[in-house]
């Protein structure tokens, strides 16, 4: 994580450890008390020499925020559009 990223040297909780697409990724809660996911490898959680060099997060805790509820609108739409579209003949 960048020296300039706001969430670099703070604590959060971590809530759990699960996979994306074969990255390890870690469940926190953020400093506003909402969930977030983090690569677990941008992290100390394993010690100090996990860290990988180059390895950045570039969104703030609120971009995370919005992407998130970006992400859940979509999905929520495209469960709505099942179904209803229909094969030509």
């Amino acid at each position: 994580m960048s020296r300039a990223h706001p969430l670099c040297d703070r604590r959060l909780e971590a809530r759990s450890f699960r996979r994306l697409k074969g990255d390890l990724m870690l469940a926190v809660v953020l400093p506003d008390g909402s969930a977030g996911t983090i690569p677990a490898a941008a992290t100390d959680v394993f010690g100090e020499q996990s860290l990988e060099p180059g390895l950045r997060t570039v969104l703030s805790a609120a971009g995370v925020r919005r992407l998130r509820a970006l992400l859940e609108a979509k999905s929520r739409g495209s469960r709505r559009s099942r179904g209803t579209r229909r094969r030509a003949a």
